[in-house]
Order: structure tokens, then C-alpha cells, then sequence
């Protein structure tokens, strides 16, 4: 059912249950923006640290592998200029497995990979 043709509200819930998200009053669109907005005015996380930091934790578990295009957009998010030298090593070993990878390489990687994001997921070092 396409969203512009006037689909009644459960069908709104419906789909975003499927992402995951717990939509509590299914009345009205208007009571549902305005959770939406209750939720968006009320939010005291930093946004762009949690981004970043999901799909950091997302990428480094263990079973997943490098993933140059989320470290690119982690730092677009978060207006962090990684070195050119980095980024080729990080382009270089692209989608390999971490399992993959011996102890030592995987370690110094993801080292590498959260020092680059250290000012975003440890703010507060840069300030002490």
C-alpha cells in the first residue's frame, strides 16, 4: 500500500515496528508526530557520537570485517578528517573478515580505527 494514498495510521505502526521501533499510540498521525516531536525535543544524547559509535560497535564485532564505507560515513557524520595513508590501509584490507586477520593485525586496526574517532567517542580527553 503506497504511504500517499491516504493509509490509515496502523499501517504507519506496522512498518516501523519492522525496524524496530515501538510506536505506542496508533490513533491519529497528529498524536503520532507528536511523540515524535516530545521525543526530538527531548533528547540530551549527542546524536552524531551515538552514530557513530553504533556503527563502529556494528562493524568491529566479531564475525564482521573492515568496512571502509561506514568508517568514510562515520567520519562525514562526524567531521573527522582521517589521513590519506590510513584510509588506503583501511581501503586495502576492505571487507576482510576479522577473523581473518592475525591477532596482532586485527588489534592494531581497530586500534587505529578508534583512534581516529578518539575525539568524537572520548570528547572528554581533548578537554582535560
Amino acid at each position: 500500500m503506497p504511504v500517499h494514498s491516504g493509509c490509515c495510521v496502523k499501517y504507519f505502526a506496522m512498518k516501523l515496528e519492522r525496524f524496530g521501533i515501538e510506536i505506542r499510540k496508533i490513533g491519529t498521525v497528529t498524536a503520532l508526530y507528536e511523540d515524535v516531536d516530545k521525543i526530538l525535543q527531548n533528547h540530551d544524547v549527542n546524536v552524531k557520537r551515538q552514530t557513530v559509535a553504533h556503527a563502529l560497535q556494528k562493524m568491529l564485532k566479531p564475525g564482521n570485517w573492515l568496512n571502509v564505507c561506514s568508517i568514510k560515513e562515520c567520519a562525514k557524520v562526524a567531521n573527522v578528517y582521517i589521513e590519506q595513508e590510513r584510509m588506503d590501509i583501511y581501503r586495502a584490507v576492505h571487507c576482510v573478515n576479522w577473523n581473518e586477520m592475525t591477532d596482532e593485525y586485527r588489534q592494531l586496526i581497530m586500534a587505529m580505527v578508534l583512534d581516529d574517532f578518539r575525539c568524537v567517542l572520548n570528547p572528554k580527553e581533548e578537554i582535560e
